[in-house]
């Protein structure tokens, strides 16, 4: 049985290491919530449903041709996280009555799925903790190294349209 595990774990790692990849700067549009906010079931529903309902954010994302797109960001801090829902758009958009926030060019652990929008509404103490698992080591090192990360963020981005779900988990900047 131990065999098993371990031939498992080695895929694991296998895993990790090919859903590495290195993505661009990118910006961030949208509002920003703490975590006060979240619901009694661990969802940002009311956060999410508070921009939909954004007139200034549905104006953005038409002009900018977003209406298809939707992210999340969560930005950890050392007691607590803000969560940020919006799109990703161009860097030079020009946006009023809406936040903008500078994602570096960084390496992350990537990994696809299918999903709509009513995914950004499922509870986030389900929903992270199983997207960390399925980073392997790299979840652990991400939860390990939190403060000293400079790039303590995890971004899901869908389009609506394709269904594709995207998650990145930000890298700690290699030591070496």
């Amino acid at each position: 049985h131990t065999h098993t595990g371990i031939l498992l774990n080695k895929k694991k790692i296998e895993r990790s290491k090919e859903m590495q990849t290195e993505i661009n700067e990118l910006t961030f549009i949208g509002k920003a919530f703490p975590n006060g906010m979240m619901d009694a079931n661990g969802t940002f529903a009311a956060a999410n449903q508070e921009l939909e309902a954004d007139p200034a954010f549905q104006a953005f994302v038409k002009e900018a041709g977003l209406a298809g797109q939707r992210a999340s960001l969560i930005v950890f801090g050392p007691e607590n996280f803000m969560y940020w829902y919006g799109v990703i758009a161009p860097k030079d958009s020009e946006v009023s009555g809406l936040l903008k926030f500078s994602l570096p060019s960084a390496r992350v652990f990537q990994e696809e799925e299918t999903a709509n929008a009513a995914y950004f509404d499922l509870p986030l103490n389900f929903e992270l903790p199983r997207f960390l698992d399925e980073a392997g080591d790299l979840g652990s090192d991400f939860q390990a190294q939190l403060e000293e990360n400079p790039n303590p963020y995890i971004l899901r981005q869908l389009d609506l349209g394709s269904k594709k779900l995207t998650k990145s988990l930000y890298l700690p900047v290699s030591q070496n």
